[in-house]
């Protein structure tokens, strides 16, 4: 299943992933918008909930690093939106996959102090 973090209005696409008001969950067609009612939640609380949910696909405007290596350690493939701004203008020429190799440049979010390459 993919999840997508959105704004109220349940089309934009939301800056943040955690603290979206609500998410998209893409599965086999369909699609089911839901409130994020984990919005505030302590880290180990929010990826518990989300563990549980079975999502193995995120797609993203913006994330933090060490949230990224937590959805990595779950085995969550993670996605960065360069151009749509609504979900449903989501195209694989807009998704970039985000890697250990790359995750430092696109996961600009949070305090995890990372040095400059």
């Amino acid at each position: 299943m993919t999840l997508i973090p959105l704004e109220e209005d349940r089309r934009t696409i939301a800056a943040r992933f955690r603290k979206a008001p609500m998410f998209a969950f893409l599965d086999e067609g369909q699609i089911i918008v839901q409130e994020n009612s984990h919005k505030h939640e302590k880290s180990a609380e929010f990826f518990d909930y989300f563990n549980s949910l079975g999502i193995d696909t995120l797609y993203v405007k913006a994330l933090g690093y060490k949230t990224f290596l937590k959805l990595e350690k779950l085995g969550v493939e993670v996605f960065f939106i360069k151009d749509a701004e609504r979900y449903n203008r989501i195209t694989p020429d807009s998704l970039e996959r985000i890697t250990l190799e790359n995750a430092k440049a696109y996961c600009t979010l949070g305090h995890h102090k990372r040095k400059e390459d």
